[in-house]
């Protein structure tokens, strides 16, 4: 899952590309620390790494760091963590690259 902290970090990126894509590398690393920083129950470390690194490449396809950012303002701007957390989710790009992923943990 994402954390409100990867899309601060974003927001101190200069590069805003107008594709939907993110090809910096800064960026990306901090997507796959900030999912790896996420608490993920009894799931064996290995496929919380493959889950990660599933949710990275699906947001620097899907995504560019324009969005990225304005999902993390509003995340930000939430007046909790649930609330946060709600407010990702209801971003379709989202839910899709989640839901995609998550099936990964189950084949």
């Amino acid at each position: 899952m994402f954390n409100k902290l990867v899309f601060i970090v974003l927001l101190s990126l200069v590069t805003v590309e107008a594709a939907a894509e993110i090809k910096s590398k800064k960026a990306l690393m901090e997507i796959f620390e900030g999912c790896i920083e996420e608490p993920m129950g009894s799931l064996a470390f290995g496929l919380h790494l493959d889950y990660c690194a599933c949710i990275t490449k699906e947001v620097s396809f899907g995504m560019n760091l324009e969005e990225a950012m304005l999902l993390g303002m509003n995340a930000m701007a939430a007046n909790d963590e649930d609330e946060a957390m709600r407010i990702m989710a209801s971003n379709s790009k989202v839910r899709e690259y989640v839901a995609k992923c998550a099936l990964r943990l189950y084949d």
